[in-house]
């Protein structure tokens, strides 16, 4: 449990903190003075004055805020006041018509504006964006930052398991064969061979395998739904989740499993599917470490999957894989087309969520989080900066939502006044907050029924 209340706090320290910092960097670049930058809601626990903004963190620690002078429609604060001279130049701050004659930006120095809504509407639009924007840009350098200190996992295996029926099958590739080339190219691990394999869906490719030390070329049509190919790994045991069934159980990395229940075991696949069709009943695993056979009965446990969007019983161990080191160029590159994949596919999910395509039973709150930062810091604090990055991005996107008190609804609040020219009514604003507020809550009720019920 303290594993799983660090991994949160981290996370959500982090994603907070760089939201309201683009906030905070923003509104400074343009000379609006901030009066708190605040790390959650509440009375303060620990609080630092430096300059005009009043720094703190606070009890309750899901979101921040930063309060920026003059956000209520002339509201101006005493330090904004002071930023010009004289009782005149200050009355007509709070009036709003400061800073447009030439008398007025004398007064203002270099200052662009005193307060939110002094300023011009792109500039309010800026400000705005910048949290959800630093949070997308976060992701992009926290994924540089985990490759370049781990690197990336390969599969080192080139032996295949064909399934039965399959188009490989019927091309006649068999288990057990060794990729040696497809389309012309060597293979030398089974992420290239898939590499190769996705670029050239729907193409008909030579493939040479060997078999027996014999070398045969068969050609092959790709078309993933129906390819039936995996690679064939033997039945080792890779990471093991902290304090999961398998590492409670007293496995290790490197056992190698030689039963479960009794019966053989050939490949890892075999050794999953039996795991998964356990239905969370005690299974009896026999495993070879070193020269020494092992045994134990071991309970599985349920763990929902985001990627199938499902439930499946596991033992927490993962398969053998090698950890490689890349170029400086080419972790830039990766870390790119990574966050470039979780925006797009955090998109696409929404999407399918609006028009009921996935059930909205799938969306998680804050107890999914939880849950979810505590089982990636069990696999290692590579797992926790990955879903760290993700977490950033999806909070950045989400705060684009056109929602009244989100930063997309402020941005549509903005794009209106500038249309009509003329702001809304301090009463008006009230309302639509009020509006705002009331989504906000029915979706935090409704994400947490779902996180509790899940």
């Amino acid at each position: 449990m303290l594993v799983t209340i660090l991994a949160f706090m981290f996370i959500l320290a982090f994603s907070i903190t760089i939201h309201e910092f683009g906030h905070f960097l923003v509104a400074k670049l343009f000379k609006i003075p901030v009066e708190k930058f605040s790390i959650g809601y509440g009375p303060p626990l620990i609080r630092k004055q430096i300059g005009e903004t009043d720094f703190r963190i606070a009890y309750f620690p899901l979101g921040g805020y930063v309060k920026i002078a003059g956000e209520e429609e002339g509201e101006v604060t005493d330090k904004a006041i002071g930023a010009v001279q004289g009782k005149d130049e200050a009355n007509r701050v709070v009036n709003g018509t400061i800073g447009t004659t030439g008398k007025d930006k004398a007064l203002m120095g270099d200052r662009a504006a005193v307060g939110f809504y002094d300023a011009p509407i792109y500039i309010r639009v800026l400000i705005v964006l910048a949290g959800p924007l630093f949070n997308i840009v976060s992701a992009l350098f926290v994924f540089i930052i985990s490759l370049s200190i781990f690197g990336i996992l390969e599969a080192p295996y080139l032996r295949i398991l064909v399934d039965e029926g399959s188009l490989a099958a019927q091309a006649g590739i068999a288990t057990n064969d060794s990729v040696i080339t497809v389309a012309g190219q060597r293979i030398v691990d089974w992420n290239e061979f898939a590499s190769i394999l996705e670029e050239h869906e729907g193409d008909t490719v030579t493939l040479v395998v060997m078999r027996d030390g014999v070398l045969y070329t068969e050609e092959l049509r790709i078309n993933f739904d129906s390819l039936g190919i995996s690679p064939l790994v033997p039945p080792l045991l890779g990471s093991l989740k902290i304090d999961g069934p398998a590492y409670r159980a007293g496995m290790k990395q490197g056992d190698r499993i030689l039963t479960i229940d009794g019966e053989e075991i050939e490949n890892w696949n075999q050794m999953v599917e039996k795991v998964r069709d356990s239905g969370g009943a005690p299974i009896h695993f026999t495993w070879l470490r070193q020269k020494t056979n092992m045994q134990e009965t071991i309970e599985p446990e349920l763990l929902y999957d985001a990627g199938t969007r499902d439930s499946i019983w596991q033992i927490g161990a993962i398969m053998p894989l090698e950890r490689k080191h890349i170029p400086l160029n080419e972790i830039v590159s990766l870390s790119l087309r990574e966050s470039t994949e979780v925006v797009w596919l955090t998109l696409k999910t929404l999407y399918q969520l609006l028009i009921g395509r996935i059930s909205r039973r799938a969306i998680g709150g804050p107890i999914a989080i939880f849950r979810l930062s505590g089982e990636s810091a069990r696999w290692g604090f590579e797992y926790l900066l990955r879903l760290l990055a993700i977490i950033s991005i999806n909070l950045g996107l989400i705060n684009l939502f056109p929602i009244p008190v989100l930063d997309g609804g402020h941005v549509v609040i903005s794009a209106i006044e500038a249309v009509r020219r003329k702001r809304f009514s301090k009463r008006t604003r009230l309302i639509i907050q009020q509006i705002g507020y009331a989504i906000i809550l029915l979706l935090i009720v409704f994400v947490t029924f779902n996180d509790i019920t899940r």
